[in-house]
């Protein structure tokens, strides 16, 4: 065939048979044989934002292409009149690839491997995806996708940041090999219309981002057996969320269930570290079970009020106002307790008990620990003050220990 120049057909109809699967011309001539463009396909390319064919130009809606195995950068970028792409063979896609497609409804790539950072960033009109080999989604990449319902990974080892952050319909996730969740991944999945994501089961996943979850409002119940730190406000205000089982979790980071006013029980066997805030405001809180905690950060249970008794059999310390407000609070155990912080347990207005039975005086940072107690002298509503539980031995040393000498008639030999 003859030299025939790309830029002299690009505007023609039958250049988008071949041109969105011509590889980037870095080092050709402009002066292309059709031999030579066949020679080129193994790609998809754009370099900048003017892509050579009808699609930049809302001609294309559908397009099918059993030929290409990896899609690259910004390849069907802002294409706005493609409602549907076909790659049987495609294995990788590349960044912003389909960036802002916003008519694109359906995605078939039953091969795709890896799928890049903003891939299909604010494609507002997908409902559901399935990319059953897929082992990879890069950060941002189905954002703002605000139809998405429904997604479905079973190869998936890997959620980058934001990957779907706003995705405000999602209500079906399904990851059952993925083992690490980047920040934010699902920010925001909160349902407007379709009720929003109620469930988070993964169950060989280790590592969960920083608000991951975050602002999930609906989202009733997270599994992760296999996790062992929960990061920072992964599940902040997850207003809904009752079920939570984390029996391997060694640490709680900040913010990590703050204003999760729905949830009534924590149990987490294996944690050693409940760091600040993390469990603020669940307003709901009843039970908590942490039964190798060492540290108890500041704020950790500020105002979960519903909390009624605490034992913490190993515990060491307990950080600045970890308890203030919870106003149901009535028995406090810290049996190996060593140190306890500034307003620990201020405006704890029926905390009538409290045990520190080790064998040694635990330090008391500031009398204001108990202020507003029934332990630093606020009567409960019957009437009634409160009485700290100490070992014969160690009596006489509390009663006149610094700050604790505050409280010496509130001192009661503990009798086990």
């Amino acid at each position: 065939m003859s030299d025939i120049n790309i830029k002299v057909i690009a505007n023609k109809s039958d250049i988008v048979a071949i041109a969105d699967a011509v590889r980037n011309k870095t080092g050709t001539t402009e002066e292309m044989t059709f031999g030579q463009i066949v020679n080129e396909i193994n790609s998809i390319e754009a370099a900048n934002y003017e892509y050579e064919d009808g699609l930049i130009n809302g001609t294309i809606t559908e397009y099918t292409n059993d030929r290409v195995e990896s899609i690259g950068n910004y390849a069907f970028y802002n294409c706005i009149s493609l409602t549907s792409v076909n790659f049987p063979v495609c294995t990788s896609i590349g960044g912003s690839a389909f960036y802002n497609c916003t008519s694109l409804t359906s995605v078939n790539f039953p091969v795709c491997t890896s799928i890049g950072g903003n891939a299909f960033y604010n494609c507002a009109s997908l409902t559901s995806v399935n990319f059953p080999v897929c082992t990879t989604i890069g950060s941002s990449a189905f954002k703002f996708c605000k139809s998405l319902t429904d997604v479905d990974f079973p190869e998936c080892t890997s959620i980058g940041e934001n990957a779907f952050a706003q995705c405000s319909e999602l209500t079906a996730a399904n990851f059952p090999a993925c083992t690490s969740i980047g920040g934010q991944a699902f920010f925001q999945c909160a349902g407007v219309v379709a009720g929003g994501l109620a469930e988070a089961n993964f169950p060989v996943c280790t590592t969960i981002g920083g608000t991951a979850f975050g602002q999930c409002y609906n989202l009733k119940s997270a599994n992760f057996p296999n996790c062992k730190i929960v990061s920072y406000a992964a599940f902040t205000a997850c207003w809904s969320l009752t079920t939570i089982n984390f029996p391997v979790c060694e640490t709680i980071s900040n913010y990590a269930f703050r204003s999760c006013s729905a949830l009534t029980t924590a149990n987490f066997p294996n944690c050693t570290k409940v760091s600040d805030y993390a469990f603020q405001s669940c307003t709901s809180l009843t039970s908590v079970s942490l039964p190798a905690c060492t540290t108890i950060g500041a704020y950790a249970f500020l105002a979960c009020s519903s909390l009624t008794s605490v034992y913490l059999p190993v515990c060491t310390s307990i950080g600045g106002l970890a308890f203030r407000l919870c106003d149901s609070l009535m028995s406090v155990s810290l049996p190996a307790c060593a140190f306890i912080g500034s307003y620990a347990f201020q405006s704890c207005y029926n905390l009538v008990s409290l045990y520190l039975t080790g064998s040694s005086v635990c330090t008391l940072s500031a009398s204001n620990a108990f202020a507003s107690t029934p332990i630093g002298g606020y009567s409960t509503s019957a009437g009634k003050y409160g009485s700290i539980f100490v070992p014969a031995s160690l009596l006489t040393t509390y009663q006149a220990a610094t700050n604790w000498s505050y409280f010496a008639d509130r001192f009661v030999i503990y009798d086990a």
